[in-house]
């Protein structure tokens, strides 16, 4: 029995832990992963130059005939657990399906309030309207098994889903990192930001976003406000960089603050609150119980609407830190102290039920013991 993994971009290591190939290669399985992104996005791992994981059983295709030819010597008691959107992954996938009896399973886990309580007129009329088109239009394939992180994570793809399609319920990969974190030991008390890489994102190589021509006065406004809050609340603020922010790679530092690269579960776990422009790492808060508020600034408007979308899921006002006269000491404890709808959050975006087995235990189970 062979266990190919298909990530829709270039492998990272934290894609490694999160996409199960470290679990599944751990436990002796035949593990494999071909990741297809120069066909379905030509030159992105050029320029998204970040620290990519070499696993040592790895193909990266770079033509369609190649990928199939690569997938065809598949049986029927092999899997292909892939991770890949849109319409040029729904092609892709129906094309492999034509040279392979090897059985598809994916772990949908990621739903955010964007996508299934969107902020603005329009984008709530598309969020309730989408699934409807989706499912006249869009070009569909039946995934054989599909893992759900928690309820909202149904929303997403329904054009995998077909008659036949078995599902799996258990948790997200958020709630999974929670469970089992030690936490992370700062010698002062402190606060983090949660970077989501807004102004720089490695993803606008794929959306086009010009936002990084405003890098400059994004970090001057951030750096002010960070200093700020260690004035007003009396105590450290933590950078948790993104795992593909550019601008936070290699550094420990970041004009006097300290920063910590992949261990976000931890640093949270520990921390007196946590801040953010709007990011999946809220699930850590979440997870913790930890009070945490949003804000944003003029430079990073285009992202308003998901900040928003955030904020509303959970009862929150939004600061705006271009001019921090307007912010003081109560106004931020008040919002500290909202924490009313994290049950609702936790039960909706992070799992189903509290258990203590890992996911891909979970799927294990299902798919593979006795086959």
């Amino acid at each position: 029995m062979k266990i190919v993994f298909m990530p829709m971009l270039p492998l990272t290591y934290r894609d490694y832990q999160m996409l199960g190939v470290e679990y599944f290669h751990a436990k002796g399985y035949d593990v494999s992963v071909v990741a297809p992104h120069n066909i379905l996005l030509p030159h992105y791992k050029i320029q998204v130059n970040i620290s990519y994981y070499n696993y040592q059983n790895m193909l990266e295709p770079h033509t369609m005939e190649e990928l199939l030819n690569i997938l065809s010597s598949l049986s029927k008691n092999d899997y292909i657990f892939y991770y890949l959107g849109g319409k040029e992954a729904v092609n892709l996938l129906n094309n492999i399906r034509k040279v392979t009896e090897a059985t598809f399973v994916t772990y949908i886990s990621g739903s955010v309030p964007a996508t299934s309580s969107p902020c603005g007129l329009l984008k709530r009329l598309k969020a309730k309207i989408r699934p409807i088109v989706k499912s006249i239009i869009d070009k569909k394939f039946e995934t054989d098994i599909i893992a759900f992180g928690a309820p909202k994570d149904e929303i997403i793809y329904p054009c995998l889903i077909g008659k036949n399609t078995k599902k799996i319920y258990t948790h997200s990969r958020d709630y999974e990192v929670c469970k089992n974190v030690d936490g992370n030991i700062h010698q002062k008390k402190y606060c983090v930001f949660l970077d989501t890489d807004i102004i720089n994102a490695s993803d606008y190589v794929i959306f086009e976003n010009k936002a990084e021509k405003k890098i400059d006065n994004y970090y001057k406004k951030l750096i002010k406000f960070f200093k700020f809050l260690e004035d007003t609340m009396h105590m450290d603020v933590v950078i948790s960089a993104h795992p593909k922010s550019r601008i936070l790679q290699n550094r420990d530092n970041f004009n006097g603050f300290k920063v910590v690269h992949n261990n976000s579960a931890a640093l949270v776990k520990n921390c007196s609150f946590v801040f953010s422009e709007g990011t999946t790492a809220v699930s850590f808060a979440v997870y913790f119980n930890k009070p945490m508020f949003f804000f944003t600034m003029q430079e990073t408007s285009f992202f308003l609407e998901t900040t928003c979308s955030y904020a509303k899921e959970f009862g929150k006002k939004i600061f705006y830190v271009d001019d921090l006269g307007n912010i003081n000491k109560e106004l931020i404890e008040e919002e500290l102290l909202n924490t009313d709808k994290y049950s609702y959050f936790k039960y909706n975006y992070l799992t189903y039920k509290d258990e203590t087995d890992q996911v891909f235990e979970i799927i294990e189970k299902e798919l593979l013991i006795g086959r």
